[in-house]
């Protein structure tokens, strides 16, 4: 049983919905962080490419702790 998202998860996702394909910062709450780019959206996980690592990341959308667009 996955855990509920919160309000701040929620709004994160959004963001990262409307980011149209750009890079952002994702921060989670194991404290890694991702430069990284949506590739796929599911309920509960959300997979981005990262583009430091060069390879995609899936991640629950519970795991998330901010996301920073410029």
């Amino acid at each position: 049983m996955m855990k509920q998202v919160t309000k701040k998860q929620r709004s994160a996702v959004t963001a990262i919905r409307n980011s149209k394909g750009r890079f952002f910062g994702l921060y989670t709450k194991q404290g890694s962080v991702h430069n990284a780019q949506l590739v796929n959206e599911t309920d509960n996980y959300i997979t981005v490419y990262d583009r430091n690592l060069g390879k995609r990341v899936k991640l629950a959308k519970t795991s998330i702790d901010a996301v920073k667009i410029s």
